[in-house]
């Protein structure tokens, strides 16, 4: 009898943790340096000794603790998801949603969640703002008949597909425009989003693209489910039974508690994109927010005030994995950065744009701006190193400043949905039980498209001067 051999899959933590290893080894033979408003300073360089090796295992904690909002809003939305369960209220939503669509117009709700987090990620810059609605999301899409893939790239690549082009996001396109003004670059106090129509154009062809992508592959799957990609992952706990959808009904108390899911929804909004009394909001507002949807939605499910603590400990409990892959995530930057060699790496890759092409230098910049997104993955933070010393260098290889820009999209965008050390990314995949080794199978055909086409609207940029 043929022995079966056992798959193994990538474990997160170790394969996060070897690169903090070698990264933490490179601080000794990398020559540290300071980026200020892009000049370059070069420092000594770092001792081998017990401190500086030690900062190894500190990059652990540390990257918790930089990573704390993150890690929060997890833990509250695991804690809040565990009371609206409790409720009953989400199994009886979700099981109205496949009663009512049914097997007719599943392909239909696919589309339209796609295009909804294309949308808030394109033009809101929300990624880690989405996290409390990942499970939701994916209980649907799962409940639809769909595998634990399609349920993850619908958000994955929905979210993040619509931050590459980010016509009207702040984190990226906001930022850069926002460093070019205090550059002199572009004038005090001019329009940050500034060539907005060709970005448009750029987000309605990756969300095109990507909702093809996905339906191939889900309706692939649906046909004949051996062809998934996933098929050998247990989903039995986070899949609902949908045999008795057709009795599904929701009562009064469950309609009331999904009534105050949705409020949670309008608040966070509201708060990140306008402001409440003056004030705009963070993560940690929004992590508020559900912690008092999860208190209330327990009042309202007639639950004891012990029970809904249990709950929110519980919910909490079954989210400390993801939550702590997110700080130890943060770990790779910041044993580099600690070290002081980010802004040699930065300044070094830059350096050989000199002398090139205007196509080469922008294609430079993907690529540079690519491998740069694994050490940093902040959108914002990375903006502030590189903007200064990206915009200077293209000007004088006449590019103009805001297809330098675009450029930094792309090497920003798209690996987002690559980099393992993105914690969100891994956040997003655990939500569905989705190895990274699997997903990696899934998405890097698609990541080849999205690379052509931003090669693509770079030679449209340089064309048409953008």
């Amino acid at each position: 009898m043929k022995k079966e051999k056992k798959q193994v899959g990538i474990n997160p933590f170790v394969l996060i943790f070897a690169v903090i290893f070698i990264c933490g080894l490179l601080t000794f033979v990398i020559t540290p340096g300071t980026l200020t408003d892009g000049v370059y300073t070069p420092l000594p360089k770092n001792q081998l000794n017990f401190n500086n090796l030690f900062n190894i295992f500190r990059a652990v904690p540390y990257g918790i603790k930089d990573s704390a909002n993150i890690v929060i809003l997890i833990l509250t939305v695991g804690g809040a998801l565990e009371v609206y369960k409790k409720t009953g209220a989400i199994d009886a939503g979700i099981l109205t949603v496949v009663q009512k669509f049914g097997k007719s117009s599943q392909t239909m709700l696919l589309v339209v969640l796609i295009v909804l987090f294309s949308a808030i990620g394109g033009f809101l810059g929300w990624i880690e703002t989405l996290i409390p609605f990942v499970p939701l999301v994916v209980a649907t899409v799962l409940a639809l008949g769909y595998d634990a893939m399609t349920a993850v790239a619908v958000c994955i690549i929905g979210a993040m597909g619509g931050f590459i082009a980010g016509p009207t996001n702040l984190y990226t396109v906001g930022v850069a425009n926002g460093i070019l003004q205090k550059m002199g670059v572009l004038p005090e106090g001019s329009d940050l989003f500034v060539g907005l129509g060709l970005r448009v154009i750029l987000w309605i062809v990756i969300t095109a693209v990507s909702t093809i992508y996905i339906l191939v592959y889900a309706n692939k799957v649906l046909k004949d489910p051996s062809k998934s990609l996933v098929a050998d992952i247990d989903v039995s706990d986070i899949r609902l039974d949908t045999t008795k959808a057709d009795e599904a009904k929701l009562t009064t108390p469950q309609v009331m508690v999904l009534l105050t899911i949705v409020g949670a929804v309008v608040l966070t909004v509201i708060g990140m994109k306008y402001g409440i009394n003056g004030v705009k909001w963070a993560i940690d507002d929004v992590s508020a927010v559900f912690l008092l949807s999860g208190i209330l939605s327990g009042i309202i499910g007639k639950m004891s005030a012990g029970d809904i603590a249990d709950c929110l400990i519980a919910g909490a409990k079954g989210s400390i994995g993801g939550a702590m892959v997110v700080g130890v995530a943060r770990g790779v930057y910041w044993v580099l950065n600690a070290a002081n060699v980010n802004a040699t790496i930065i300044y070094s890759a830059i350096k050989l744009l000199e002398g090139t092409s205007p196509f080469v230098a922008a294609i430079g910049i993907v690529i540079i701006v690519t491998f740069i997104n694994g050490l940093i993955p902040s959108g914002s933070g990375k903006g502030a190193l590189l903007i200064p010393i990206l915009v200077p260098i293209g000007l004088s290889l006449g590019l103009t400043h805001q297809t330098t820009v675009l450029a930094y999209q792309f090497g920003d965008g798209i690996t987002n949905m690559f980099w393992f050390s993105y914690g969100t990314l891994l956040i997003f995949l655990s939500y569905g039980k989705v190895p990274l080794d699997k997903w990696y199978k899934f998405f890097i055909p698609l990541m080849g498209i999205f690379y052509v086409i931003a090669f693509v609207f770079i030679v449209i940029a340089l064309k048409i001067g953008y």
